[in-house]
C-alpha cells in the first residue's frame, strides 16, 4: 500500500466538502468547514491509481473517513460499483492466514481476520444509518466507519468474545481493516456475513405493527419475534459476562451520571419535562456495586435482522454509539443499558407507524399502543427467563432500566438534532408515554422489578 499524500492533498484542496459524505449526509455535509486537512490516505488497490481511502479533518476538528475516486482534478465518495468495497475485501484476504481473529499488517494497513473469500459486485443499503453500508458478492457487507478514530474500539473485543462462546446469534465476522494515520493504527472498516433476504427491524417489526393496525395479521403473529430477541440478547450478555464482569465502583455510578446529565442538557427538553427526568436520572449513582460486563452498546430493533421466510434473527453492530466516545464505548456497563435501549426501540416502532400510516381510527391506534406494551412484555419475560436457566439473574439489576430509559429518549431527542429532524416526534411521544406510565400503570422497570421479586423469593440470588 502507498500513502500517495502528493496526489491527494492538492485534489483534496478541489474538493466540494459534499462530494466526501454519502448522499443522504446532505445536512451534515454543509456544516463541514474549511480548510480540509488530509490526516492519512492509503490507495485501496495498488493496480489502480484513481481508488483510495482518506481520512480528512475539518477546521473544527471533526474527521470523516472517505473511500474516494479520483474525479477530474478533484475527489468524490466512493459509490456501490466503484470497486472501493471489493477492494477492501482484497486486503483482507491479504491478511493473516493464522488463527482466526489474529492481526497482521501490509504495509500502512491493518487487518484482523476470521474469514475471507472472493467477492464481486456490489450494491448499497438505502437506509438511515450512522455508518454507510456497501454488499458485495452477495456474501459480505462491508461497513465503512464516517468518523473513524485512533481510540481502541469495542468491536474487536466483542466479537472475539461472541466466537469465543459460540454464540450463533449474529452474522459471521469476516474481519477489521485499519490504517495507519502517521501515530497509530485507526479502524476504518468492519466486515460481516451478509445475511440473505433479511431485514432490519426497522422495516420488519414496522410491517407486522403496521399490518396489526389494519387488520391483516393478528397480535400473536406481530409479537411472535419478541421471546426470540429477548434470549438472543439474553445469550449475547451471557457471553459478555463469561468473558469477563466486574463491580460498579462510585466512580464509574457517579460517571453514568454526569454522562446522562450531560443528555439531559443537550436534549434541550422543555423546563417541566426536563424537571421530571433529572430527578429520575439521579438514582443511578445509588446503584454502585451492581454488575458491570461489555455490552452491545447500541442495542435497538434496526440491530436485529430477520429472515423472509424462516424468521430467523440475529444481532448486529457491535461498534457501540456512535454518540460516544471511544472511552465511553470500550467501558464496561450494566446490562440494563442494552435492554433500556430495545425497550425503548419497541416503543419507537409503534411511534413510527403510527406516524406514517395514514386514516387509523381510534381502535387500530389502540392495537399498535397494546403492541407495544405486548412486545416489551414479551422481550422482557425470555431475556429473563433465559438468564434464570444460566443462573444469572443478578446480571440484569432491574433499578436502571427505567432511568436508562428515560437517557436513550434524552439521546434520541440529541440524534434528531445532530442528524435527522424528522426523527423528533419519536422521542416526543415515548418519553411523553414513558413519564405517563409512572403515574397511571406499571412500567417496564415495575416488569422487571416484579420478575426479579419473584426470584429473590424463590433464594435466587
Amino acid at each position: 500500500m502507498t500513502w500517495g499524500r502528493e496526489l491527494v492533498e492538492p485534489l483534496l484542496l478541489r474538493t466540494e466538502p459534499a462530494a466526501l459524505l454519502p448522499a443522504r449526509r446532505s445536512q451534515e455535509a454543509a456544516r463541514i468547514e474549511r480548510p480540509l486537512d488530509l490526516i492519512a490516505c492509503v490507495r485501496l488497490d495498488d493496480s489502480r491509481a484513481d481508488l483510495w481511502y482518506a481520512i480528512v479533518r475539518d477546521a473544527r476538528g471533526v474527521s470523516y473517513g472517505v473511500p474516494c475516486i479520483v474525479s477530474g482534478k478533484a475527489l468524490r465518495r466512493a459509490i456501490p460499483g466503484d470497486g472501493a468495497a471489493e477492494a477492501l475485501l482484497g486486503l483482507l484476504g491479504r491478511g493473516s492466514q493464522g488463527t482466526p481473529g489474529e492481526g497482521s499488517r501490509d504495509g500502512h494497513v491493518g487487518v484482523i481476520r476470521w474469514h475471507a473469500e472472493p467477492c464481486a459486485g456490489e450494491r448499497g443499503f438505502d437506509v438511515d444509518q450512522t455508518n454507510e453500508l456497501v454488499v458485495v458478492g452477495e456474501r459480505a457487507v462491508v461497513k465503512w466507519l464516517l468518523h473513524p478514530t485512533a481510540e481502541e474500539q469495542p468491536a474487536p473485543r466483542r466479537l472475539a468474545a461472541l466466537a469465543e462462546a459460540s454464540f450463533a446469534g449474529t452474522p459471521r465476522p469476516w474481519g477489521l481493516v485499519s490504517i495507519e494515520d502517521g501515530r497509530a493504527d485507526v479502524l476504518i472498516a468492519t466486515v460481516i456475513d451478509y445475511v440473505a433476504d433479511a431485514q432490519d427491524g426497522w422495516e420488519w417489526a414496522v410491517e407486522d405493527v403496521r399490518s396489526l393496525a389494519l387488520g391483516e395479521t393478528d397480535e400473536a403473529n406481530a409479537l411472535r419475534s419478541m421471546p426470540v430477541i429477548g434470549r438472543l440478547v439474553a445469550g449475547m450478555h451471557l457471553a459478555f459476562a463469561a468473558a469477563g464482569r466486574s463491580i460498579a465502583t462510585d466512580d464509574e455510578a457517579e460517571d453514568w451520571l454526569v454522562e446522562a446529565a450531560a443528555d439531559l442538557r443537550d436534549a434541550s427538553l422543555a423546563a417541566p419535562t426536563a424537571g421530571l427526568v433529572e430527578q429520575e436520572l439521579a438514582l443511578v449513582t445509588g446503584f454502585v456495586g451492581t454488575t458491570i460486563i461489555d455490552i452491545h452498546g447500541d442495542l435497538h430493533i434496526g440491530q436485529v435482522l430477520r429472515t423472509s421466510p424462516g424468521d430467523d434473527l440475529s444481532i448486529i453492530d457491535f461498534d457501540g454509539s456512535p454518540t460516544r466516545s471511544p472511552e465511553q464505548r470500550l467501558a464496561r456497563q450494566p446490562a440494563a443499558r442494552d435492554v433500556a435501549g430495545m425497550l425503548a426501540s419497541l416503543d419507537h416502532v409503534g411511534r413510527v407507524v403510527l406516524h406514517r400510516t395514514e386514516g387509523l381510527d381510534d381502535e387500530q391506534r389502540g392495537r399498535v399502543h397494546d403492541w407495544i406494551a405486548a412486545a416489551q412484555r414479551g422481550f422482557l419475560d425470555a431475556y429473563l427467563s433465559r438468564l434464570a436457566e444460566a443462573g444469572e439473574e443478578s446480571l440484569l439489576d432491574a433499578r436502571l432500566v427505567r432511568p436508562f430509559q428515560l437517557q436513550q429518549e434524552c439521546r434520541e431527542f440529541i440524534y434528531a438534532a445532530r442528524y435527522l429532524p424528522h426523527w423528533r416526534y419519536v422521542p416526543e411521544g415515548a418519553l411523553a408515554a414513558l413519564l405517563k406510565s409512572q403515574s397511571e400503570s406499571p412500567s417496564s422497570h415495575q416488569q422487571v422489578e416484579d420478575h426479579e421479586s419473584m426470584n429473590h423469593d424463590e433464594g435466587a440470588p
